[in-house]
């Protein structure tokens, strides 16, 4: 029987008296849930700057710019962190989340509590988790990275019904993209080791959760230096609804149309050469032929007691 690892642990608290927190005013809910966050901070004895952003790359310019302070917070969903992610990298600061997205796969990976006075106390509480972080054809990523089938999701998710169903809108995607897609081949290498694949759905990364409520590992952690990686081969309806406990769990095991593997280096391209989109945290911002490699404990993040370092 598949066993769930263990959880991360954190470093002792020390809370930030002085933050600066950008919000993303796209964000679903990002009004009313910040207002309420900055709140509870504030409550707790921390001078917060906030900083609407206008757009990412200006965010980034303001990140890269900005004076010392105690810690960066970033209330958005997994999309947004990820992008700001150049410029975070390059501070010292720890950085604090909010989760405002749809589906916040990054936060539930680590912990981080939804709802704005839990997320608060997280920061307020001062424990400090490393994480790794990825790089994708020279773009940093939070969590992962995807093609096939999580492609034509984020597609569709460009419309109103993200917004007002939430989470409730991935199922529906789900059926959707199924019925559009068209699998790929795909010529995969792992640490230097090659192999051919068709499947229509592949998943890289180096966190635990994505696409709504999927799991990319039961087993991965947050920290771990690895690369955690699936694919699925093309089946019909009935054999992707035996196959989704194991998706939604992280057990899918090598066999029967599944392949699973962890490495340090992944190397995807097409059998045909033509470049195919790749959904990064959510976002599609890269088109095959990719590297994708690991950077071991390269961000730090407030998290809870019991996932800290």
């Amino acid at each position: 029987m598949s066993q769930s690892a263990p959880p991360e642990s954190t470093s002792g608290g020390h809370p930030p008296t002085k933050v600066d927190c950008f919000i993303n005013p796209n964000a679903r809910a990002a009004q009313e849930m910040a207002e309420t966050f900055i709140e509870a901070l504030e409550q707790a004895g921390i001078d917060v700057t906030v900083h609407w952003m206008s757009s990412c790359e200006q965010a980034l310019d303001d990140i890269a710019n900005l004076p010392e302070t105690d810690a960066i917070l970033v209330g958005g969903g997994d999309g947004t962190v990820s992008g700001l992610l150049p410029a975070l990298l390059e501070r010292r600061e720890t950085i604090g989340i909010l989760p405002l997205g749809t589906a916040n796969d990054f936060a539930r990976g680590a912990g981080i509590p939804t709802t704005p006075q839990a997320a608060a106390k997280v920061i307020s509480e001062g424990h400090r988790l490393s994480v790794d972080t990825g790089l994708v054809a020279d773009r940093p990523f939070l969590n992962v990275a995807s093609l096939g089938i999580s492609v034509e999701i984020a597609s569709l998710h460009e419309d109103r019904a993200k917004k007002l169903l939430g989470r409730f809108a991935y199922p529906i995607r789900w059926a959707e993209a199924w019925h559009k897609h068209r699998p790929l081949k795909l010529k995969i290498t792992t640490d230097g080791k090659s192999r051919r694949a068709r499947c229509s759905l592949l998943a890289v990364g180096c966190g635990r959760h994505y696409g709504g409520g999927l799991t990319l590992d039961e087993q991965a952690q947050l920290n771990d230096g690895m690369l955690h990686l699936y694919y699925v081969a093309p089946r019909n309806a009935l054999h992707w609804l035996w196959f989704l406990p194991g998706l939604w769990r992280g057990t899918l095991k090598d066999g029967d149309g599944a392949h699973t593997g962890t490495a340090r280096k992944v190397t995807i391209e097409t059998a045909s050469g033509r470049a195919k989109k790749v959904n990064v945290d959510g976002e599609i911002v890269a088109r095959t032929p990719i590297n994708i490699t690991i950077r071991p404990q390269s961000l730090t993040i407030f998290a809870p007691a019991e996932r800290s370092n």
